[in-house]
């Protein structure tokens, strides 16, 4: 009986994983389209000022939610919300584009790391598959609100007019093909690729080397450390320039080496093969 009961439960626990991924595959991206309109047409009303205040609230709030959350109004509130912080970006096209171009960046990268959540682990659909709180003690809420403070900071004195241009081509760009190999990276590895490092070898995990993997061992990880920095050259953000590249390193040093243990064990001589082949992607960190 109680096997037949655990059974039970276990297949209980699929259909409803199944249930909610087909209801957020339909209604999360209907959810992001209406805050993206709401956000837009807000930004008349608001200012960059309104914006920054309400962005605030919102990555601060986001602490206060579990991780393990899979309440589908909670994700298509998300949804929602980062839809609306997209949808700022608008300013970007009659004012000042660098804050709304931040905006755009960090909307738009939470929502592709849900995305492919959604796509390719629809067991685990969970908040923290925006990965709005990838860091203990609101550490990334905090980079965050710091780098939009800092920004008003340098508004304040006038000083990003002179070098405006720079930080907006410099920054966009690098910034943009930050989180396009990011994107390509998770779209690439597909289901080999989780959030969270894995402990145990599944069946269906594969040694992804193909695409951006034949360019680096870490494109994941190359893409967010340069989207993170290099969005504060777009916002010309010279303390959290410094700053985000200073946590990110020992971040960076302490997990490349023990996933890349994790990948010898799973993988063994294939990928001591390939890492003789390809390099790690940044610098100084592998033990391989």
């Amino acid at each position: 009986p109680g096997a037949r009961k655990l059974m039970v439960e276990v297949e209980e626990d699929a259909m409803g994983s199944k249930m909610l991924a087909t209801q957020i595959r339909w209604l999360g991206p209907l959810a992001t389209v209406c805050g993206l309109a709401c956000g837009y047409a807000a930004v008349g009303v608001l200012g960059q000022e309104g914006m920054t205040v309400l962005t605030v609230i919102f990555f601060a709030g986001t602490n206060y939610i579990p991780s393990e959350v899979d309440s589908l109004s909670t994700l298509c509130f998300i949804c929602f919300a980062l839809g609306g912080v997209m949808g700022f970006g608008g300013e970007a096209l009659h004012g000042h584009p660098q804050l709304p171009l931040f905006f755009v960046l960090v909307a738009l990268f939470h929502l592709t790391e849900f995305s492919f959540c959604v796509l390719f682990h629809d067991k685990e659909i969970e908040f923290r598959g925006f990965l709005l709180t990838p860091v203990p003690a609101a550490g990334y809420s905090i980079a965050i609100i710091a780098a939009i403070l800092e920004f008003w900071l340098w508004h304040a004195v006038g000083m990003l007019r002179t070098f405006q241009f720079a930080f907006v081509l410099l920054g966009g760009v690098l910034a943009f093909g930050g989180w396009g190999l990011r994107t390509a990276a998770l779209f690439t590895a597909q289901s080999n690729f989780t959030h969270i490092v894995a402990c145990h070898k599944e069946s269906s995990h594969r040694l992804v080397t193909q695409g951006v993997y034949s360019l680096c061992r870490h494109p994941g990880y190359v893409g967010w450390f340069l989207w993170s920095v290099s969005t504060q050259i777009l916002l010309g953000n010279i303390f959290c320039f410094f700053a985000y590249a200073f946590v990110s390193w020992p971040f960076f040093a302490g997990r490349i080496p023990h996933e890349e243990q994790m990948l010898i064990r799973f993988f063994g001589d294939e990928y001591l093969d390939y890492a003789s082949r390809v390099p790690c992607g940044i610098p100084w960190i592998s033990q391989v």
